[in-house]
Parts: C-alpha cells; structure tokens; sequence
C-alpha cells in the first residue's frame, strides 16, 4: 500500500526528519513506525519479505519494552482466536524474522517468555520512542515558545499513515488509532503553540498534509484556517472548510461544530483576529505594535468592543434615528484616527431570517441546485449573484428557496427574502420593497415611510455593507424593479427569480443566469407516484398527465391535490377532465390545471368532465391571481 499524495508531499518536505530531531547519526538499528514500515541498519534497508511476517515485528515493536503475548500477535496477524496451528505458524515466522535481524544486529533482539515475545529498544533506535519522549519533555517544558519547537521537533518524525503498508485489519482497527490520537493530539497542541507565537508561514506550509489525510479533525482544521488566514491566504481557508463540511456529512452526517463555524464566519467577515469569541490562538502582537510604529490602543485591540468606537456607517442628524447605531453596526476605529475595521458580526438575535418554508421534496432538480450553487459560490468571500428564471409553474421559486435554506449558514448576518409580485398580482414598487428592506435589518426603526427611493436605496446599502446577507427577489418583473434591491458589499448575493430574461441585469449588473425549464418525464411521474399510489394511477395514465401538464412542478402538485381532495376519482378522471376543458380558461398548463382545481370538489357533480361556468367555491383558494404563489411548495 503506498503513501497518498498529501502523505508522499509531507514526506517529501521533511526527510531524514528523524536524524534532525534526533541529532544522531545514521549509524545502528533505526525503526520507522510513524509512517510506511521501515528497518534500517547502519543506513541500509533490511528487506522483511511476507505480509505475515512484517505484521508479527510491526506489532512486537509497537510494543516495544512489554511481552506481547502470542494469543495477541496471532490475533493482529490472522485475525483468529489462537490454535494449535496458528501457534506453530508463529513461532515460524518469529524465528525466521529473528534469524534476519540477529544477522545484522550482532545481538539477539526478539526474546521469548511469559508466554509471548519482546523487543527492546532505546529512545534513538525507534522514531515511535523519540516522538513520546519529546512529547513529554514539551509537556514538562513552562516555556511556550520552548515547547513548540519540541512539539514540532516531534511532528516531524510523523512521515505519513502510520504502518499504512502493513497487512493486518486488526492492528489498524485496534492499535493504529490510538497511536493517531497520540500524533494528532501533538499536532494541534504543537500547530496552535507555534501559531500562539506567529509563525503562521510555517504552520500554514507544514499543517496541510496532516489536515489533508483528517479533515475531519475539527481543532486542527481551525489552526490550518487560522494560520491561512493570518498568511493573506483567505480563500484557501475556506476552501479548507468546505473540504472539511463535506467530509463530516459523508463520513459522520453532521455539520460543523460551532468554533469552527465561527471560525469561517470570522474569515469571510475579514475580522477572524477581532472576534475574541472565536478562541483561537492570537499572534502576540500586531505589526505596527512590535515594529514600534504606533503605540497600541484599546479600541483597535482584539477586545475592541462595540461600545468602544463610533459608529461611522451611520448618517449623521436626526434620519438616522434613533437605532442608527444598531442598525449600521459598529466599527473599531484607533483613537489616533486609524484604519475604519469591518463591523461585528449582527448579532443572532437581530440577523434577519426571512426565508419561508422550503419544499419538503424536491423532485428532479439536483442538477439544477448544483449549478446555482456553482455560479453562487456562497463559501467565497465575495460570493455572486444569479437570476433563476423560468416559465410559470416550472418551480424556479421552489428551486431558489431550497438552495437558500443550504446556503443560509454562509450568510450569519441574515436571510432576506421578497415577494416582488403584489397581493393584486401586479408588481411591487421598489420604493416600497426597498423600505420594507430597510425596515429588517435595522430590527423595525421608525421612519422610514419618509424616504424615498434613492434615500432607502442608500440607507440599504448602509446596512448591508461589511455584512454577509443574502436576498432572495422572487418574482421579478422587470430590471428597473431589481436594480435598486441589489447589495453593494461584496460579501452579499442576491437571487432573483422571473419568468423573463432580465437580460439588463445580466449585462450591466452581472448577475450569471440559471434557466428552468419542465422536468424530466421520468421526474414528473415520479413526483406524482409520490403522492398517489399504483393502483389509482396506472403508468400509461400518469404518462399521458405529465404531459398534458407539460411536466411542470406546479401544475402537477396541483394534480396530486385534485386527487387528494376526491378520494372517488381516479386519475384518468383527471385527464378527461384536461382533455375536455375550454382553452380559453387557461392557455398555460398551469392556468389550466388552475382553473380545473378552482372548481372545488363539487366539480364531480356535472359529469361531464368539464368546467362548471359558475361561481367557484367559496373555500376555494386558487385564483387566476394567486396560484402562480403555489410555486415554492
């Protein structure tokens, strides 16, 4: 089994790395535990042929200084309980592996007794020894600075998987993690000291083949985030966390722990070294502060806190309010009129979280969900805006809200979202939508009735500056209704949804399309077969309905309701009922399964499969303008 990259790159980068941490010379017996298995004497490879026979010494030198017993060496080389048999094909294997290193040692080195075999080594013949002894020694060391560089001393005797090239389940079910424990518990401890003291080149440069082969490890991840961060290298710490997300859901189902998350959420805000509820290690000291070149002060220190600078953001006079300063947020500034830094994070309890419910299931659109992510890229720090558009009922609402609600988390400042379609179906005034904005992120503040347009789309632009926020714009009617609503900040994205080529938006304000179009025959039957069963919807039926709804998502939601709400009617019933309607009531798929639906289930009465002319029911809630609104669901 041979090293993976990340593994062979670090082994690459750190050779000979026993030799420098031991300061000994190559001369004598050497075993390499921490990594590929490995035997040398006096400089040279002793060649250990057999699966079986490397698993018997590999094991008795993970031991080394205690008896191992031949019940254990049987079990970690053939993986069975211990019998006559085993016993005998051990006992071959130990002699013929004795013979080889007695031949070159001079000196006996497997010994036998207690019912088992044993092998003694000092410190500087075995990396596994030397690791636990500089480990120790940093562990009894009160200099911190001391004790990092015995802690990275001891890391880099780890030259990848440990023992990866040695055949036995057991032993890498049952000794190989605790060792790992060991290794990763010295390489947070080790990475985080020497970040404590900043070097973050040097943790930055050496802790990725380590994160790479455990990106699980979330307190290592957050030092490597950290260190890339520090290093100007932000994007790469993000891309650190998405690496990082993707493998706890795969591996363990779970997100990210909240140290971590705030981690991110600190790097994409650019004030990681701010944020003292983030907890992690701080370089001592700034730049300007070790160089001399201006004298630190307690507003531009880690704990500048938002009652201890002004609030630049806001306006000035009396249109500011009187929640001016909680609206625009509060940002550190040095009281010798230094650098303006990017506000706090909104807090929890005041970020907007707008989104309506997502669709419980949605059918047929994973490619879909996987491109606007693409063209969104939410984990960038300056994420992009899309317009997702499509023909009424195609469900590019339901497609924008499902994506919102995975991307939320990269958006800690708050979820905004408007209907830009009025109750009369006519569409919103922007003047208004851009008050009602203003009016959520600055937590319900008075006065905004007052602004006009380009008064509350400033005052937007405000609040959203230096903040994470994401909008969701559905059912845009034109460019002019979008133009004002877009976010200034690059931290910020917005999602529109029209049924029009909004090709102005496009163009000038680059925003990147996404076009939705009728499912896939296949996935709109099966989003019918997923509300009614086989029995009341043969396949030729339910084929002949996809198509008469041209396979898109509304319409045929619609269809399972109508279903739903005359439990004596089949689907082919339905069908007649299409088939037969008039086309001047509805000359879209989903305006004519509207109107069939508006009948209410008294529908049935006529018996003829056709829409009844009268006044609908009054319980009825679809009408001509209102059942486009369907489209989240």
């Amino acid at each position: 089994m041979s090293l993976s990259d990340p593994a062979r790159r670090w082994h690459d980068t750190v050779g000979q790395a026993r030799q420098r941490a031991s300061g000994h010379t190559a001369g004598g017996l050497r075993v390499g535990l921490l990594g590929q298995f490995g035997v040398e004497m006096d400089g040279a490879p002793l060649r250990l042929r057999g699966d079986k026979r490397r698993a018997v010494l590999a094991t008795l030198l993970l031991n080394t200084g205690r008896t191992v017993s031949a019940a254990h060496l049987i079990e970690r080389v053939w993986g069975t309980p211990p019998s006559p048999s085993a016993r005998s094909a051990l006992q071959v294997h130990v002699t013929r592996a004795r013979a080889v290193l007695d031949q070159h040692c001079g000196t006996p080195l497997i010994t036998g007794g207690d019912g088992g075999y044993r092998v003694d080594l000092a410190e500087d013949q075995c990396d596994l020894l030397r690791f636990r002894s500089l480990v120790r020694r940093a562990d009894e060391e009160a200099d911190p600075s001391a004790r990092a560089d015995l802690l990275i001393s001891a890391l880099r005797l780890w030259r990848g998987p440990v023992l990866a090239d040695i055949v036995s389940p057991v032993l890498h079910e049952r000794d190989v993690p605790p060792l790992n424990e060991e290794l990763l518990r010295a390489a947070e401890e080790g990475f985080g000291a020497a970040l404590d003291r900043g070097d973050h080149e040097r943790v930055a440069d050496q802790i990725g083949p380590i994160a790479t082969d455990h990106p699980e490890r979330e307190p290592l991840i957050r030092v490597q985030m950290t260190a890339l961060y520090r290093c100007g290298r932000p994007s790469e710490a993000l891309r650190v966390y998405a690496r990082t997300r993707d493998a706890l859901a795969e591996h363990l189902g779970a997100d990210p722990g909240r140290e971590l998350q705030e981690t991110f959420h600190g790097i994409l805000r650019g004030d990681l070294d701010r944020a003292p509820r983030t907890r992690v290690p701080r370089q001592r000291a700034s730049v300007e502060e070790r160089t001399g070149s201006r004298p630190p002060s307690p507003a531009s220190g880690p704990h500048a806190g938002p009652e201890e600078a002004p609030d630049p953001a806001a306006p000035a006079g009396p249109a500011a309010g009187p929640g001016a300063r909680a609206e625009a947020g509060e940002e550190g500034r040095d009281g010798l009129g230094g650098p303006v830094h990017a506000p706090d994070r909104v807090s929890a309890a005041l970020a907007p979280a707008e989104l309506p419910a997502a669709p419980p299931v949605l059918v047929g659109r994973d490619e879909a969900l996987a491109e606007l992510d693409r063209l969104v890229d939410p984990s960038r720090t300056a994420p992009g805006s899309a317009l997702v558009r499509g023909p009424a009922g195609a469900g590019a609402s339901a497609l924008a809200l499902s994506w919102a609600h995975t991307a939320a988390p990269h958006f800690p400042d708050g979820q905004l979202y408007v209907d830009l379609r009025g109750g009369d179906g006519n569409p919103r005034d922007p003047a208004e939508v851009l008050r009602r904005l203003v009016r959520s992120l600055s937590t319900g503040a008075r006065g905004t009735e007052a602004m006009d347009a380009d008064e509350a789309a400033a005052r937007l632009r405000t609040l959203l500056a230096h903040r994470r926020v994401l909008l969701v714009l559905d059912n845009a009617a034109s460019a002019r209704q979008v133009r004002p609503l877009l976010p200034g900040d690059p931290g910020c994205a917005a999602v529109v949804t029209s049924r029009h080529w909004l090709t102005d938006l496009l163009v000038r304000d680059g925003l990147r399309a996404l076009p939705v179009g009728p499912l896939s025959p296949s996935a709109a039957v099966d989003l019918l077969r997923a509300r009614e069963g086989r029995d009341r919807c043969a396949e030729p039926v339910l084929h002949r309905l996809v198509h008469l709804l041209g396979c898109l998502p509304l319409p045929l939601r619609m269809a399972a309701v109508w279903l739903d709400t005359r439990p004596d009617r089949s689907a082919a019933d339905l069908v007649r009922t299409l088939e037969g309607a008039d086309p001047a009531r509805g000359s879209t798929p989903t305006a004519r399964m509207a109107a069939v639906l508006r009948a209410g289930p008294r529908e049935g009465r006529h018996d003829r499969g056709e829409v009844p002319a009268g006044p609908r029911p009054p319980d009825t809630s679809v009408d001509q303008g209102s059942y486009v609104r369907l489209s989240p669901g």
